[in-house]
């Protein structure tokens, strides 16, 4: 095997055009931030995020506030004994050979010290917004790979200019390869989007994950 690319000969703009060979996670985590911010690696290759419109920004936001929200009250729940956490679009090492991270566009997760890479071995539930762009990748391919990094729980939520539209949830069930569909709401179906008791007790509704303005 080849060895990896001298990083003093990548241009770090375009990653996507001119990688020939895989990179290491070390190398991927030494791309300016902000450029880093729109990219995934897969397999030691890096690959452009999909095109995500201000919508489709706001409803996964939105998403990760009412996890948030749902994980503070299991917190108190338990004592303080537990203890979770959410983000947005940020790097979750999926595994380091080949090196393979994806930027779900919420995350819930346990906590973690402030220095520690989040991994999906962190991670209870990602969920991706659908869009035109993403929908393939994130139906197909990053359904593979959540699978085999073993995270329990993945959402798929199209969306339109009022919010959430639907929620599909999928789950790793009875120790099967791969994920089990195991619910999708629409939002003309009543006034929850979220009813489960894994990981925990939790219960979303539609209006919290509303865009448009209030009118």
């Amino acid at each position: 095997m080849a060895d990896p690319p001298d990083r003093e000969r990548l241009d770090m703009t375009v990653w996507h055009e001119q990688q020939h060979e895989p990179i290491t996670w070390e190398m991927f985590l030494e791309i300016d931030d902000d450029i880093r911010r729109d990219l995934e690696i897969v397999d030691g290759f890096v690959v452009p995020r999909e095109q995500r419109r201000r919508e489709h920004q706001k409803v996964g936001t939105r998403l990760s506030l009412a996890l948030e929200r749902a994980a503070v009250e299991q917190v108190r729940r338990s004592g303080g004994a537990e203890c979770y956490e959410t983000n947005t679009e940020v790097d979750v090492l999926l595994w380091e050979v080949p090196a393979t991270a994806r930027k779900p566009d919420a995350v819930l997760h346990r906590c973690i010290p402030d220095f520690e890479q989040l991994a999906a071995e962190h991670c209870l539930v990602v969920a991706e917004v659908l869009s035109t762009w993403s929908g393939r990748r994130d139906r197909v391919h990053k359904m593979a790979d959540y699978a085999d990094a073993g995270i329990p729980h993945y959402w798929l939520v199209s969306f339109d200019k009022v919010g959430a539209l639907s929620i599909e949830r999928h789950a790793l069930t009875g120790g099967r390869r791969g994920y089990a569909h195991i619910g999708t709401t629409h939002r003309d179906m009543g006034p929850v989007a979220v009813s489960a008791t894994d990981p925990f007790p939790t219960e979303i509704l539609w209006e919290e994950l509303e865009i448009a303005p209030k009118v």
